[in-house]
């Protein structure tokens, strides 16, 4: 990646400009690029140094509960692609992104639990999980507690390392050909009557085609200065890394454990993450004794042999929620070549691929309508019920 420097002058234009360097922007930035397309991605501070940063990594495409069918759809058609992806996007970056598909575990601790998980959940999986009472559970994960009444087992669920993802994507984009800077401040949205026009930026004026906003957390603020209102609702959560010796490997979980109250995610690097809290309108990152500790209880309640577990660190994140739930991923109808890609909430590490294929078959003329996800047009905030129900939440969270 390069800094902003002199290097970069004069090499101020491209067919489509990403705003955003997360795992959402390298995913849209890999995709293009791998089509052949003219890209030019910038980030205000450094690639995966945000949200991306803090998940946890994981591709519950099942495990997940999603209340909308299309979320629900894209999340298998994303875990899917991003399989299929895997091996050359490794080869185009030199980067392991850490996939490993082990298998979640959803345990409970009585048939009521079960019951009422059953009622929760709609029926519609494209893998029906496996179901494992109490014998099957230690001999299956024999690390769980013994009191555990019962799981379900999903064998396709799988998960990644997100910070090693996202420096795949942008990797490959690269190698693609696409052009990355990093540490460029003070982004402004350059429009005029024609649309978007490229943007504005502490290292000069950048002009394009297109332009995707795809930063997360800040996409409003920009939307914002072209009359557009897309609402972001941060909403902070805390995740604890533990590690086992060599002593205790027997206690050390092979399967993530996808609980209701706690999940537990062996990583590829040997590390295991605890996570995740939920403080739904707090932007600071700062680490909790009160969230660990929490996350720690739940962990070792489920895994007791996490007891014996050496602690490594906490971090916290910020992710983009919207108020309804759904990302924003189209174009912007008011301006043309303006593009939304952000408020992918918990999910934009599953759903980084398919955003990336949907984005790229946007830039290059398909509808939302075509592609089925109109739903998630960033011209839906226009309806007057969405907006309400963002101010009625906001003023809850700030009570």
């Amino acid at each position: 990646m390069r800094k902003v420097g002199t290097e970069v002058r004069g090499k101020l234009h491209a067919e489509t400009i990403i705003v955003g360097g997360g795992v959402i922007g390298c995913a849209i930035a890999c995709e293009l690029a791998t089509r052949g397309h003219d890209v030019l991605l910038v980030e205000r501070a450094r690639i995966a140094g945000g949200t991306s940063s803090a998940a946890a990594g994981m591709l519950a495409a099942d495990s997940e509960e999603f209340t909308h069918a299309v979320m629900a759809k894209l999340a298998r058609q994303s875990k899917a692609l991003l399989h299929e992806q895997k091996e050359r996007i490794s080869a185009l970056s030199g980067v392991d992104m850490g996939l490993q598909q082990n298998g979640f575990i959803t345990p409970f601790r009585s048939y009521s639990e079960v019951s009422d998980y059953k009622n929760s959940r709609s029926s519609n999986f494209s893998e029906k999980p496996i179901w494992w009472d109490r014998v099957a559970v230690q001999q299956e994960a024999s690390w769980l507690n013994r009191n555990t009444y019962g799981a379900y087992y999903r064998p396709s669920e799988s998960e990644v390392l997100p910070v090693h993802l996202t420096q795949a994507y942008v990797r490959s984009a690269q190698a693609m050909g696409a052009r990355v800077v990093e540490g460029v401040q003070d982004v402004c949205l350059h429009t005029d009557l024609n649309g978007v026009q490229g943007i504005k930026t502490s290292i000069g004026t950048m002009t394009s085609k297109n332009v995707i906003v795809a930063t997360g957390l800040h996409g409003d603020e920009l939307m914002k200065q072209v009359d557009i209102g897309l609402p972001v609702l941060p909403v902070k959560g805390e995740i604890a890394a533990v590690q086992f010796s060599p002593h205790h490997v027997g206690y050390r979980p092979d399967k993530t454990v996808y609980a209701e109250d706690i999940y537990i995610v062996p990583k590829a690097n040997g590390e295991v993450w605890l996570g995740a809290t939920s403080l739904p309108g707090k932007t600071d990152t700062k680490v909790s004794v009160q969230g660990i500790q929490k996350l720690l209880t739940a962990a070792t309640s489920w895994v007791p042999g996490m007891k014996e577990a050496h602690f490594l660190r906490a971090w916290a994140g910020v992710r983009p929620s919207t108020p309804d739930g759904l990302p924003y991923i189209g174009a912007c109808d008011s301006i043309p070549g303006l593009f939304a890609a952000f408020g992918h909430y918990r999910n934009g590490i599953l759903l980084s691929a398919i955003t990336g294929s949907l984005m790229a078959d946007l830039i290059y003329g398909k509808t939302s309508e075509e592609l089925g996800i109109q739903d998630l047009s960033p011209n839906r905030m226009n309806r007057k019920e969405i907006l309400s129900e963002y101010h009625c939440q906001r003023t809850n969270h700030a009570n």
